[in-house]
């Protein structure tokens, strides 16, 4: 079963995640980054070399890396689909050629 594939064991319709739960996850998860960086900034100040400015920005990336899923795991609210099932694509037939 893959995570799109969600259905709603009563009446079979697709589930999603609600919008709000995604946004409220991202902004957490920005926030922690923002954190993250504050101190990694504030520890790597001395070093002139190229760390001192790379290091925070990639400490603050992996903390947004991990704390969004994270947040959007526990705080992720169900839905049903407002939208329809994508349509599959239907190949063309052999005769059509792609110039």
């Amino acid at each position: 079963m893959r995570s799109f594939d969600l259905t709603c064991p009563g009446c079979q319709r697709p589930l999603e995640i609600s919008d709000f739960s995604r946004h409220l996850a991202s902004f957490g998860a920005l926030a922690a980054a923002a954190v993250v960086w504050w101190f990694a900034s504030a520890r790597f100040a001395q070093d002139a070399s190229a760390l001192g400015w790379v290091l925070p920005i990639l400490y603050s990336y992996l903390a947004f890396s991990v704390v969004a899923p994270l947040l959007l795991i526990l705080l992720a609210d169900l839905r049903l689909s407002s939208e329809l099932p994508a349509r599959v694509p239907r190949e063309a037939p052999a005769h059509h050629s792609s110039h």
